[in-house]
């Protein structure tokens, strides 16, 4: 009985010595990726490179070194963990929104699939009731209409998929209700109309469309004239 118990405590301890031991790896790893994260961003982060490679070794050292039972110690590098990729995290970067300014009737280029799609908004109108699939929908604000034009710049025909919002001078968002636009790949040097619908209310003022395609860029378009 007590040759099976002991077994047992052995098995126990295998257990979480492997445990230990891969956590221990990881930190490295990622006191490694620590490294890199301050030389490039901020050198705050060396603390948590300090961390990682810190509790790494505080993994490794036996247990008669410190007198603490590994559970305890793999507890201990848990919470020292989040420390440090809370430290990272907090001092990482954040990508900044890029903005294009354009007014109604100016030609801008956006891209997709590596093609250049020239894009022009032509107007924009309001209305409070709005006919979609046969049926009509009303508001207590209103509708907005969008409407403008793209043109495939490239060499070979190809669909266009971009992304719309509406702001307002209170920098208010507001999203996509819907959307019209001839399905299927435009020809090179063909054109092609969209209209761009957002429900809105009826105080929104100094309204400006945006338009994100696959680049960091957001062009922003006054509807006014």
């Amino acid at each position: 009985m007590k040759e099976n118990k002991k077994q047992e405590e052995e098995k126990e301890i295998g257990f979480i010595t492997v445990i230990n031991t891969i956590a221990g790896i990881i930190y490295v790893i990622f006191g490694f990726f620590s490294l890199i994260l301050a030389i490039s961003y901020s050198p705050i982060i060396y603390i948590s490179m300090v961390l990682f490679f810190g509790l790494a070794v505080f993994l490794f050292l036996p247990k008669k070194v410190i007198g603490m039972n590994k559970w305890l110690k793999l507890l201990i590098a848990i919470a020292g963990f989040f420390v440090a990729t809370i430290i990272v995290g907090a001092n990482i970067p954040r990508a900044q929104l890029n903005f294009e300014e354009h007014n109604l009737n100016e030609e801008f280029i956006i891209t997709y699939n590596n093609i250049n799609f020239s894009m022009i908004v032509h107007n924009s109108s309001q209305t409070d009731k709005l006919i979609v699939d046969g049926q009509e929908k009303t508001t207590s604000g209103i509708f907005l209409l969008v409407r403008g034009e793209v043109t495939n710049n490239g060499n070979y025909a190809s669909d266009l998929s971009f992304s719309s919002g509406l702001m307002d001078n209170q920098n208010k968002s507001y999203s996509l209700h819907s959307s019209s636009m001839e399905p299927g790949g435009i020809q090179p040097g063909l054109s092609r109309n969209f209209m761009s619908v957002f429900e809105i209310p009826k105080s929104a003022s100094g309204l400006k469309f945006l338009v994100a395609d696959q680049t960091k860029v957001i062009r922003r378009i006054s509807l006014e004239r």
